[in-house]
This record gives structure tokens, C-alpha cells and sequence, in this order.
């Protein structure tokens, strides 16, 4: 799905390399304190600065937040890596969390913030390194001093370099099944080979070897201090305190980045480094990054995967981010509605699904990408899906530029920008570190929703470089030719000239006025036409009077036969929207895998039936969504309250009455199967967990068991399960948000027409008297394991091992949960840096609670390439013996206190307090109060309390399942029952089970 122009450019900015592309470094922008642009809807302030030694810097004071975060964007990333040091940029990044000359242990920074209820993370592209964290808002001036020491001093110790280059192979192995990380791979090997982003990314061991005079560490202290200088620096700071506090905070802090250490200073360090100080011109890159389009590139998947991209070569737009010509172009081609080109690619037959982006950019050019997932006809046909396309181009080429069609979108993005709400602190600095390198002072937080000029000229001229002739079509499917294999992924592949009429059928302007040349008839091109204007758009955006009634808390406003609404308004996120969610509590949703698949293909079918209709009014901010769940099928309509009654009067007719197409029956079937078939491409350590659901839910069925009965199935099984599940439902609603009392009943009529008799008006099934919808909640069933150490060895094809060890807590109930919780909390960051920074057993390290339904359990997971599954095991086992010694009072009461803080952390928007109310009623807690339930049990845990618990629950007397997958090792841990399969130990347990 292509998303709203706001959307698509906001993605630009964080997954492209979001950076002042022509090469402007802060002093190119005011550097004086400013005030950015702010949302009127944002409580917060704001403050932009440049410190005196030229980091640029945006304060945000945010009252009230419990929380403190911050964000450093560097503007340097694998782009930069010298020739034949794939990698190098991502190796920096995962060394400076490994000490600080003031902080020379190589734990201290992760601990501190796990100790003080904080999360930490970097990630690295083409353009960016980033680096982030959270932390309770009294702990942030702890933390920034600690962060900031990765731009002062870090250390770079020798035995961590030689460490953590492990680390970096074990993130490379664990993609080799990745067809992402595949296609990049082939991508990066037919590129030019002068251009920047041509190197591996990620980095393997023998990028980053040690070689005769040139040792990997010198390289990694002469690329940090050429290109870690203040003036690529940009750095976002949050927290509660005043803007004055927080710029001194800052000051004292980051003031001290001067440049990185001079080389001389660090023992051992002998390479001189080339201290540029600015950003590599546009220059230096090649034009090019492919020669001799158009070129048709196949690949063959490791999964099963129909596939069709276009990449085209544009210049940069990211200046121009006040017109945003790609967005504006990316929205018609991604476009789903009546006339676009999914739609036509739909209606013959070729295509599942179409969206359009400008991804990959680079100072002085893009990739404009069309990507289109095919049917099997379509994977015949693909030359038809590009003839389409390009007939589509040429229909955007004659029309030009649309100025009545801009202004919609500049609506819509000013709407968008006026009602923002915040999500979490740590993801809105981190957007914010990107947006500093790419938007002027004034524009850092209104940047990605600007749509203030609108250039047809510009706009026409982008999509003049959507030609034939400047294409790199891409086509994967397992049954394609290939002739040569990818380096460092192994993938097959092929690459040849596009025959030399390819370019001459679909012919390029006629002239520069964006007139297109002859061609044959098509008579399907008549078919593609602009999008009509929006009838969703709002136009009353009001907020409703509070009524004399509010409570805080949603109340049972409608009690019907088989059907209750709640009600509530929004006192705190006063904006004019809101959400109708309906719950359709059926058991028949998981009664048997046949049921549970036809439901999956039935809420699929309907939801690609309503998609056109559904098209415009996501564009317009109002959301359509009809999903299964633990209990039933549940529909969901969110966003702007005007216009949703007529979105809800459209929706109920086919909500009831679906066509259920046979032939995207067919196709949809066969994704679903595809989809299935294909777990075997995601990470191992995302198959074990998959398996975990497996066996511990008596109603979770194995990806074998849902494809026998997927391709058994026939459009008439869909049919005969929507007429068996609206024949016995029963709905429960929430209307939370911008909205009056009276919806309530408004939409308690809408629903009625949907039940059996729905003809029958709402006082007539009054008369029925009311049933109590709680008692249709079903829960799947969870395994309950009695005290033994139980091993499932399961298959997952990659040569790494996977061990999961899940630990069940002694029972459901309010201080196990908290004990759990605690257990986590306080394993966190010793177990990862014990078991992955030193011990080095893998990339993928991590422990975390893990409940189910109202079942707390513990899980810990390591994916491993270099040690057997019995050796990984054995780690773990070692560290929770050693852990109680560890824990002092004082360590546990910090961890103690993180926890309750983030239980009783406020909602930071609407949304989040509607799905809070929302997964309530789901579980049948009508009181809405399981935060602070759980938030008195971890209150009344003292550390006794909590060593006695962890003693005797996780150690003593274990109710413990070890999920273990081999890999290349035949190695298991011992065990004492051993299970052949998910079911044969879920049939020799017994289960809870909750109503």
C-alpha cells in the first residue's frame, strides 16, 4: 500500500538517509537560537542552537514526561567506507557502546540505562549512523553525560575490537536466508562499482580483518576521527525540564566534542587521519549508480516470492522538500483506488498488490521505485505489468502536473501536522536527529507535512525520468534464468541488456514539454485516469462538549441481545477524532484449523473487496481495518469522526454479503500458502518463537496443518463459514474519542443490521431481553507445565543454532506476573552483555517476559553461529546461577522502581488509551484497571519477596520448556522429557483455561 504524501516523505527522512543532500553543513542555516514551527496541537517546546563547537542541537522541554531521551545523528554511514572495507561505519557504530575513557567499562552505559528503566539502540545506513536511548526523566542528565563520552573518548580497547567483529559476522549470517539483505547484496554487486553505496553494508569478518599494514582497529580510529567532527553532528535532547535547564544540561555535556582525539595520543595508533570536517561533496559520486540502462536483472529468492520492481534514477529532491515532487508522483503511481494502476493490474489478473516509493538517495540522486507482487499469470505476463506501467506514466506525462490534486495533498498534510500527537520519546528524537540535517531551523518539526509550493515544472520534469530507457527492471521468482552468483549472499542471478525494442515500445517524450509520443492502441489504457477528488477530506474537525456524564473511564452506555457498547470521551487528547471498534465474539474463529483459515481468507477476501472504497478515506486520515483475534473477527474504524458514518454505511452491506470473488480467491489462497511457506526465509530466531505460540496454545496451528488446509479449501468453505459465523456472534463495541453520547446508539444500529433478524429495528431486539456478552469470550488454551525440565527439538534450515528457553511462572495471578516482570527487568542488560559483549555467542541475545493470555512466563533466546545448542544452554544455566549474587538490595530496588515506572507510565496519545481500553474488554477486565493491579504487586515484592520467588520458581522448581533448533551441530542439552513435536507435548500436558 503507498502511503499519504506525509507519510511517504516521513519515510524518505528516516529510512533514506534523511541529509541536507547538497552537501549544507549547519553553519549553511541560521545558527542563532530558534523556535521551530510547532503543531498547534503540541504542548511541548522547543529550541534549535548551534554549540560553539558547531553541533547542531534541538531542545525539547515536554513537561510532565517521565521519560528523558535523546538522539545523536551523525552524518556519516556506510557510504563513506573505504574501498574494501565493507562494514566499517557499522563496526564504528557497535564500538562506542563498549567504554569511554570516563566510563572505561564496557557495560556501564547499557547498565545504567536498564537500571534506570531506559532502552539504547544505533543503527547505521548509507548517509547516517544514529544513536539513541530512553531513561526515566530524573536519570537524564546521567545518561547524556555517559552518551556524550561516545563523541569525547571512547576507547576502542583492542579486546573488544577483536570481540565484536564476531558480533558483526554473527548480524551477517543471520540475514543469509534474508531476501532483502539478498537482493541488496546482488543490487550492490551490479552497481557501479565507483559509487558509494557498491561495498557491503553490514560488514563480515573478513572485511574487517586485520591485513598486512593495515590493522582493522587504526582503521577504525582514522575513520572516526576523519568524519566523527562536530559539524556532522545533530543532536536532539527531551526531557521534562525547562528549555534553559536542558540547554545547559546540553552545553556541559556536548560542549566538550571537540574533534576526535588526535591519532598520537592513542597507544598503539599509528595511522594519520584526514580530518575533513564537512560532509563529501556531490562530486565525488558517480552520476551513475547503473550503466547502460535498461537493464532487466533476475534473481532467484530463497523463498517463494513473485516479484516485479522498477527502479529508475532521479535526481535529488530532498532540497525541495517544500514541493516534494516524489511524494506527490509516488502517490498517483502507488495509488489504489478507482482508475489507478493497481487497479487495472488487479481486474486482469497479474498483480496482488502495488506500491511506489522513492527509497534508496544519495547526495545528487534517488531510485524511484514501483514494486509489484505478482500472480502467476503475472509472472508470465510481466511484460504486460510494465507495458501497464508505462501506459499509466505516459497518462501522468499528458496530464501534467495537477495543481487541484497538490492542494488536496497539502490538506491533507496540514491536517496531519495540526492534530499531531506524540508517540514514544525515544522514536521522536531519533526522527528528529535525521530531520536536523535535512530541513532549515524553522521547518525541523513541520518538514515532512510541507507542501507550500506547488512546481508543476519540477513535478513534470520527475516524471519525464520515469522512461523505459532509464530502467532497471528487476524480476524474482524462483523459476527465473540465472547464469552467476552474489558474493557475499550466494545469490543466483542474472543481468542483461533489455532487447532493443524494449525502448522503442514504449517510446520517450516527444519533447520537453511533457508531450508523449505515438504508440500503439491499448484498450486498456482508458481505463488509467487520475484519482477523482476525495470525498473523505474533513470538513468539520470541532471537538464535542464533554458531556455533564464523563467519566474517565468508558462506560456500558447500550445493552442489547448479544450486543453491549461502550462509550467514552477524550478529556486530555482533546483532537477531533476518534475509533468504533466492534468485536464479533464467535468461538468459531479457532474451533479447528479449517475454521481458523476460512475466517483468515474471509477477513483477507473482504478487506481486498473494500480496498478501493477504503483507498480515499485512508488517504484522508480515516483508517478501515477487519481483522481476526483470539476471539472473534474484530472491524475497527479510526481517524477523523467526520465522514466515518459514511465510511460505517458503505462498509456494512459488503461486511455481510461479500462477493467472494473465485479468482482472488485463488490468488489470495495462494499468498496466504506462499506467505506460510516462506517462515523458512525469516531469522531463525523469529522461527523459534513462531514454534513457542506453537506449543504452548492449544489452538495455535502449525504452519503445516494452516497450508493442508488452505489448499484444501474452496471459495464455497468461505461462504458457508461467513453464513455459519454471522449466524451466532456476538458484538461488543467501544466508540472512544471526539464523540457525542448518541453515537453510541448510532452505531448500535449500524451493528444490529448486521445480526441475525437484522431487519428488525433496535427497539425491536430490545424486547429479546439482554445477554451478557462477556460470557462469549473463549481463550485459547495455554499448556500448563508442571515442575520439569522439557526439551522440543524442532528443524529450522540455517546453520546457526536457536536455543529459547521459556520458563512458566508457578501460576496466573498478580504477584507472579510481577515477579516475572522483575526477573526481566532485572536479567536485561548483565545477560546480554555477559552472553553477547563478552562471551560473543551470537548477535541475537536477549531475555524478556513473555505472557500469554493470563499465563506470565520468562524467555530467554540466543541464536548462535559459533557454539552448539548443549554449550548454549550450559551459558544460560551459568548465568542464573550466578545471578542472585549479583543483585544487591540497592540494584534490585533500582530495578524495581524502572519497572513501576514504565507499568504506570502515562498514555502518550489518544490511541494508545483506546487500545488499553480496547485489549481490556477483550479480556474481559471491565474494570480497566490491570496496570495498576500489576503496579501494586510489584510494589508489595520486596527484594526477600523476590529472591525467595526467583529461588524457588526459576530455579528449584522449574516449570521449563527448551525450544532448540541445531543448526549445523548435533548437539542437544540433556533434558528430563524429550518431545518428537509440538503436539505430542501439548498432548501430555494439561492446560489452563479462562472463559
Amino acid at each position: 500500500m503507498s502511503a499519504p504524501v506525509w507519510i511517504t516523505v516521513l519515510a524518505l527522512v528516516l529510512g533514506a538517509c534523511a541529509v541536507a543532500p547538497d552537501g549544507r553543513s549547519p553553519e549553511d542555516f541560521e545558527t542563532n537560537s530558534v523556535a521551530p514551527t510547532v503543531s498547534p496541537n503540541d504542548p511541548w517546546q522547543y529550541r534549535y542552537l548551534t554549540l560553539s563547537n558547531g553541533i547542531t542541537a534541538l531542545l525539547v522541554s515536554a513537561p510532565g514526561s517521565p521519560k528523558g531521551a535523546a538522539a545523536m545523528n551523525v552524518n556519516v554511514g556506510s557510504g563513506e567506507n573505504p574501498p574494501g572495507r565493507g562494514g566499517l561505519a557499522h563496526f564504528l557504530e557497535h564500538m562506542l557502546f563498549l567504554g569511554t575513557d570516563k566510563y572505561p567499562d564496557a557495560g556501564a552505559y547499557g547498565r545504567y540505562i536498564s537500571e534506570h528503566g531506559g532502552s539504547q539502540n544505533a543503527y547505521t545506513n548509507f548517509e547516517h549512523t544514529n544513536y539513541f536511548f530512553d531513561i526515566e526523566a530524573q536519570h537524564l542528565p546521567g545518561a547524556l553525560d555517559r552518551f556524550a563520552q561516545f563523541f569525547i573518548a571512547p576507547r576502542f580497547d583492542a579486546e573488544y575490537v577483536d570481540r565484536e567483529k564476531n558480533a558483526v559476522e554473527a548480524e551477517y549470517r543471520q540475514s543469509l536466508k534474508s531476501d532483502a539483505r539478498r537482493q541488496l547484496d546482488v543490487l550492490q554487486e551490479v552497481m557501479n562499482p565507483e559509487h558509494p553505496y557498491s561495498q557491503i553494508s553490514v560488514g563480515t569478518l573478513e572485511t574487517l580483518a586485520d591485513r598486512p599494514q593495515s590493522m582493522i582497529r587504526d582503521e577504525l580510529i582514522a575513520f572516526y576521527e576523519r568524519y566523527y567532527q562536530p559539524e556532522r553532528m545533530a543532536l536532539v535532547v527531551l526531557g521534562p525540564q525547562e528549555l534553559d535547564e536542558l540547554e545547559d544540561l546540553t552545553r556541559d555535556t556536548f560542549g566538550p566534542v571537540a574533534g576526535a582525539t588526535p591519532a598520537t595520543t592513542r597507544p598503539g595508533h599509528s595511522v594519520a587521519a584526514t580530518n575533513s570536517g564537512k560532509p563529501p561533496t556531490t562530486d565525488a559520486i558517480p552520476a551513475a549508480m547503473f550503466d547502460n540502462l535498461p537493464l532487466l536483472l533476475q534473481i532467484e529468492p530463497n523463498a517463494t516470492r513473485r516479484q516485479l520492481q522498477v527502479f529508475f534514477p532521479i535526481a535529488d529532491y530532498r532540497p525541495d522538500y517544500d514541493v516534494k515532487p516524489a511524494a506527490y508522483v509516488a502517490n498517483l503511481v502507488g495509488h489504489e483506488g478507482a482508475g489507478s494502476l493497481l487497479s487495472q493490474l488487479k481486474t486482469e489478473g497479474l498483480v496482488e498488490g502495488l506500491s511506489a516509493s522513492t527509497g534508496l538517495a544519495w547526495r545528487g540522486g534517488a531510485l524511484f521505485s514501483v514494486t509489484a507482487s505478482l500472480t502467476e499469470k503475472g509472472v508470465s505476463d510481466y511484460r504486460r505489468v510494465l507495458e501497464l506501467l508505462f501506459n499509466y506514466v505516459d497518462m501522468l506525462r499528458k496530464e501534467g502536473a495537477q495543481e487541484w490534486l497538490y492542494e488536496e495533498n497539502a490538506q491533507l498534510a496540514e491536517l496531519q501536522f495540526r492534530f499531531l500527537q506524540h508517540g514514544e520519546p525515544m522514536g521522536y528524537v531519533t526522527m528528529l536527529a535525521s530531520a536536523l540535517h535535512y530541513y532549515a531551523p524553522p521547518d525541523v518539526l513541520r518538514g515532512p507535512y510541507v507542501l507550500d509550493r506547488f512546481d508543476r515544472e519540477m513535478i513534470d520534469g520527475l516524471v519525464a525520468q520515469l522512461r523505459p530507457d532509464n530502467a532497471l527492471v528487476i524480476l524474482t521468482h524462483e523459476n527465473v534464468q540465472t547464469d552467476r552468483r552474489s558474493g557475499y549472499y550466494q545469490v543466483p542471478y542474472s543481468l542483461e541488456a533489455l532487447e532493443s525494442d524494449w525502448s522503442a515500445m514504449y517510446p520517450a517524450p516527444a519533447d520537453t514539454a511533457g508531450h508523449s509520443g505515438e504508440r500503439a492502441a491499448n484498450t486498456s489504457a482508458s481505463m488509467l485516469s487520475l484519482p477523482e477528488p476525495n470525498p473523505f477530506i474533513p470538513e468539520d474537525v470541532s471537538l464535542v462538549a464533554l458531556s455533564p456524564d464523563y467519566t474517565v473511564k468508558p462506560t456500558r452506555l447500550v445493552e442489547l441481545p448479544g450486543h453491549t457498547v461502550w462509550f467514552g470521551q477524550e478529556a486530555e487528547f482533546r483532537i477531533p477524532k476518534g475509533g468504533i471498534y466492534v468485536n464479533f465474539r464467535s468461538p468459531l474463529v479457532a474451533e479447528s484449523v479449517e475454521d481458523t483459515t476460512e475466517a483468515l481468507m474471509y477477513v483477507r477476501l473482504l478487506n481486498d473487496e473494500l480496498n478501493e472504497l477504503t483507498y480515499p478515506a485512508f488517504l484522508a486520515g480515516l483508517n478501515f481495518s477487519f481483522y481476526t483475534s483470539p476471539w472473534g473477527i474484530s472491524m475497527r474504524v479510526t481517524g477523523y469522526t467526520d465522514q466515518q458514518d459514511v465510511l460505517m454505511e458503505q462498509l456494512i452491506g459488503t461486511l455481510r454479503n461479500p462477493a467472494l470473488d473465485e479468482q482472488r480467491f485463488r490468488d489470495i489462497r495462494d499468498r496466504s500458502v506462499r506467505a506460510l511457506q516462506n517462515r523458512v526465509a525469516s531469522r531463525p530466531s523469529s522461527q523459534a518463537m513462531s514454534r513457542l505460540n506453537e506449543a504452548l496454545l492449544h489452538k495455535q496451528w502449525s504452519d503445516e496443518q494452516q497450508i493442508a488446509a488452505l489448499q484444501a479449501m474452496d471459495v464455497a468453505d468461505v461462504r458457508s463459514f461467513v453464513e455459519r459465523f454471522w449466524a451466532d456472534v456476538h458484538p461488543e463495541s467501544l466508540v472512544y474519542g471526539n464523540y457525542r453520547p448518541e453515537t453510541a446508539e448510532e452505531v448500535s444500529d449500524v451493528i444490529a443490521r448486521l445480526l441475525p433478524g437484522g431487519d428488525a429495528s433496535r427497539a425491536g431486539l430490545e424486547k429479546q431481553g439482554a445477554t451478557d456478552v462477556a460470557s462469549a469470550i473463549t481463550t485459547n488454551p495455554v499448556v500448563k507445565i508442571i515442575p520439569s525440565d522439557n526439551l522440543l527439538p524442532v528443524t529450522i534450515p540455517h546453520d546457526d543454532c536457536v536455543v529459547t528457553w521459556y520458563l512458566q511462572a508457578e501460576s496466573p495471578g498478580w504477584i507472579d506476573r510481577a515477579a516475572t516482570a522483575l526477573t526481566a527487568q532485572v536479567m536485561n542488560s548483565e545477560f546480554f552483555r555477559q552472553l553477547r559483549t563478552e562471551q560473543q555467542l551470537g548477535y541475537t541475545v536477549s531475555v524478556f517476559p513473555f505472557e500469554k493470555f493470563e499465563i506470565p512466563g520468562l524467555v530467554m533466546l540466543i541464536q548462535s553461529p559459533v557454539a552448539d545448542a548443549a554449550h548454549v544452554a550450559g551459558a544460560m544455566e551459568a548465568f542464573l546461577d550466578d545471578l542472585e549474587s549479583g543483585i544487591d538490595p540497592t540494584t534490585f530496588e533500582r530495578h524495581r522502581q524502572a519497572l513501576l515506572n514504565e507499568v504506570l507510565e502515562p498514555d502518550k496519545n489518544l490511541w494508545e488509551r483506546a487500545e488499553f481500553f480496547w485489549q481490556s474488554m477483550a479480556e474481559g477486565r471491565y474494570e480497566f484497571d490491570s496496570r495498576q493491579q500489576l503496579a501494586d504487586a510489584v510494589e508489595a515484592l520486596d527484594y526477600t519477596g523476590w529472591l525467595e520467588y526467583f529461588g524457588r520458581v526459576f530455579m528449584q522448581q522449574r516449570h521449563s520448556l527448551r525450544l532448540v533448533a541445531p543448526g549445523q551441530w548435533a548437539e542437544l542439552p540433556t533434558a528430563d522429557h524429550v518431545f518428537e513435536s509440538t503436539a505430542e507435548f501439548k498432548q501430555s500436558l494439561p492446560f489452563y483455561e479462562f472463559r
